[in-house]
């Protein structure tokens, strides 16, 4: 098990990438659980848990999640348009 909180979060995009590659094939087939504010960090995920207020108020992966139009679709176009 992996734990890994905002540690792409002070890297340019380029780098993180790298970083983001790296370690999905290191640890392919392992549980990774990564906390992060850059949604692009987490898109590939397996799962995704989006929580608001500490409680957990979606599941899915990126497509299903982008599919409901909620929360985790709220952030992604928020994002994008920044």
């Amino acid at each position: 098990l992996l734990f890994l909180d905002e540690a792409t979060n002070s890297l340019d995009v380029i780098n993180e990438r790298r970083i983001v590659d790296a370690l999905n094939g290191a640890f392919k087939d392992r549980t990774v659980i990564v906390v992060a504010h850059r949604l692009s960090t987490i898109r590939n995920a397996d799962q995704i848990v989006v929580l608001d207020k500490g409680f957990v108020v979606e599941i899915g992966n990126h497509e299903t999640l982008m599919e409901k139009r909620g929360q985790y679709f709220s952030l992604v176009s928020t994002q994008i348009q920044t």
